[in-house]
């Protein structure tokens, strides 16, 4: 049995949640830095698609992406962001390694 009130054991509660509360913001801000430094290192590169000679998109792949055949150019996480949200249709992303995820676009 608690030697201590209702009130007394109410007040430890919550003082416990303001603590879980700062420790769960806490964790999420440092995954959040540790996801931009792992976006930065990284960065994307492009990857242009053809058919008959002509272009018809280009595909943006995590820089360490197995799949990358005949790389274009280079992206920071901006740049890549900018080009995924701006023309969907023609610039898509790789969907092995999914930058499109790791910039916050889409959900696994």
């Amino acid at each position: 049995m608690s030697d201590l009130t209702p009130a007394e054991r109410l007040a430890k509660l919550r003082a416990l949640e303001e603590w879980l509360d700062w420790q769960l913001r806490d964790t999420r801000r440092k995954i959040e830095q540790l996801a931009d430094e792992v976006r930065t290192v990284h960065g994307y590169v492009t990857e242009a698609e053809q058919q008959a000679g002509k272009p018809t998109g280009v595909t943006i792949h995590s820089a360490d992406c197995p799949k990358i055949r005949h790389p274009v150019a280079t992206l920071n996480a901006n740049d890549a962001h900018y080009a995924l949200v701006r023309d969907p249709k023609f610039q898509h992303p790789c969907q092995h390694c999914r930058p499109d995820i790791q910039l916050g676009i889409a959900k696994e």
